[in-house]
C-alpha cells in the first residue's frame, strides 16, 4: 500500500481523520509501582499502569527486520506482549491478531468494525479492547469471547487492567468507563467532551488520570468520583504519564504539562507545535514526547529542554525507552529511530509506510510496531 495523498484520507471515514488529528522512576527504582510490568512483558499500551513507556528490557541493537506479517487493513493500534510472549494487536480489518515471536499468526478475533485502539492483557492471558462501533471486547487467551460491554460511542482510548481485573478506558462519548472481570459496569465518569485517544493511567494510590478534548486532565478517585481537574490550553489526545510526584501530560496546542499530584501545576514547557504524542519517562523522569513538527523534545524533571532530534516526518506515537535508556520512536514517513539518551542516533529502519503505532519491547530484545502498510514488524536478530 503505497498512497499517501489528501484523496487517500478524503476517503476513509470522519473517525480515521480524527484519529490521525488527535491522535516516576523506572520499575528498577520504584519496584512497587511497576512491578506488574516485569513478569508480564509488555501488556499495555506505554507498558505498564502508569504508562511511562519505560521497560527493564533492551531493545534490538539494530534495525534489521526479523519477520512482518500482513493483514487485510491498516495497523494503527500498538502492539502488547503477554508473559509468554504472544504478540496482540488490532487492525482496521476489525481483526485483533495473537502472533507468536516468530511471527506466526495463533489466531484472529474478529469484531464487527475497525479496531484502532491498543490492546491490554491480563496476569490471566484475557484481552481487551474496544472498536470504533463502541463496543468493548474481553477475549480468553484461546480467541473466544469471554464477554463484550458497549459503551455510547468509539472507543479509540486503550484500557488499563488493574491486579483485580478491573478495566478502565474512555469513549468518544466523554466518559470514563470502569468496568469489572464480570464484564459489568462499576461506574462511569462523565467529562465535558469526547475522549478521544488520551487512555487511563492508574497511580499507586489507584488515581485515574485521563485527558479530554474539554480541555481538562482529569483525576478520579477508584470510586469513580472525581478528585481533581486541571485546564490546560487545549484539547488532551495524550495519554498521561504518572512520575514520582507528578503527572506528564501534553494539550495538541503543544504545551507539556508537570501536575502535581494534588492538581496544582509544576510546571508547563512549550513543545513548539501541535502535539497529538504521549510523553514517556526515563529513570532519571526526563520526559519524551513527539511533536507534527518533525521533532522529538526530551525534557529534564524541572521543565528544562534537554534535546531536540530532528525527525523525518511528523511524530504523532508515543515513545518507548528500554533499560538503557535508548528512545524508540516511528514517524509518518515511515522511519523507526533509535534515539540514545543524549539525543544522538543510534539507528533507524525505513519500513513500509506511516507508524502510528507505538513500539513494544520483549524480554528477547525484540521490538514490535504496527504500519500502515497493513503489516506488523519485528525488529531484531
Amino acid at each position: 500500500m503505497k498512497i499517501r495523498n489528501i484523496s487517500f484520507w478524503v476517503s476513509r471515514p470522519f473517525y480515521y481523520l480524527t484519529a490521525t488529528l488527535f491522535l516516576a522512576y523506572t520499575m528498577l527504582c520504584l519496584p512497587a509501582l511497576y512491578a506488574q510490568s516485569s513478569k508480564e512483558n509488555f501488556p499495555l499500551y506505554k507498558h505498564d499502569l502508569q504508562r511511562t513507556g519505560n521497560t527493564a528490557f533492551s531493545g534490538p541493537s539494530d534495525g534489521n527486520v526479523k519477520w512482518s506479517i500482513s493483514s487485510s487493513g491498516e495497523i494503527w493500534s500498538s502492539p502488547v506482549v503477554d508473559s509468554k510472549g504472544i504478540i496482540y494487536v488490532g487492525s482496521t480489518d476489525g481483526n485483533l491478531l495473537a502472533v507468536n515471536e516468530d511471527g506466526k499468526v495463533i489466531w484472529a478475533f474478529k469484531a464487527a468494525v475497525e479496531i484502532l485502539a491498543s490492546p491490554a492483557v491480563d496476569a490471566n492471558g484475557t484481552v481487551y479492547f474496544g472498536s470504533v462501533d463502541g463496543k468493548f471486547y474481553a477475549v480468553n487467551p484461546d480467541g473466544k469471547l469471554k464477554w463484550k460491554f458497549q459503551a455510547r460511542a468509539a472507543i479509540h482510548s486503550s484500557a488499563a487492567v488493574d491486579k483485580n481485573g478491573n478495566v478502565y478506558f474512555g469513549s468518544y462519548d466523554g466518559k470514563v468507563y470502569a468496568v469489572g472481570s464480570n464484564g459489568r459496569l462499576l461506574w462511569s465518569y462523565a467529562a465535558d467532551a469526547p475522549i478521544m485517544t488520551s487512555s487511563p493511567a492508574i497511580g499507586q494510590d489507584n488515581t485515574v488520570y485521563i485527558g479530554s478534548w474539554d480541555k481538562h486532565v482529569y483525576a478520579l478517585n477508584p470510586e469513580g468520583t472525581l478528585k481533581w481537574r486541571y485546564e490546560t490550553e487545549g484539547k488532551v489526545d495524550a495519554t498521561p504519564t504518572v512520575g514520582a510526584d507528578c503527572i506528564y501530560i501534553a494539550s495538541v496546542g503543544g504545551k507539556l504539562y508537570a501536575i502535581r499530584f494534588d492538581g496544582t501545576l509544576k510546571w508547563v514547557f512549550d513543545l513548539g507545535s501541535r502535539v497529538h504524542s504521549s510523553p514517556a519517562i526515563d529513570a532519571e523522569e526526563t520526559c519524551y514526547i513527539g511533536t507534527q513538527g518533525n521533532v522529538l523534545c526530551s525534557v529534564r524533571k524541572d521543565g528544562s529542554l534537554k534535546w531536540r532530534f530532528k525527525t523525518s516526518g511528523s511524530v504523532t506515537a508515543a515513545p518507548v525507552i528500554d533499560t538503557n535508556g535508548v528512545v524508540y520512536i516511528g514517524d509518518w514517513d515511515g522511519r523507526l529511530y533509535a534515539i540514545q539518551n543524549d539525543g544522538s542516533l543510534k539507528w533507524s529502519a525505513t519500513l513500509g509506510n506511516a507508524l502510528l503505532s507505538s513500539p513494544a519491547i520483549d524480554t528477547k530484545n525484540n521490538l514490535y510496531i504496527g504500519c500502515v502498510d497493513w503489516r506488523l514488524y519485528a525488529i531484531g536478530q
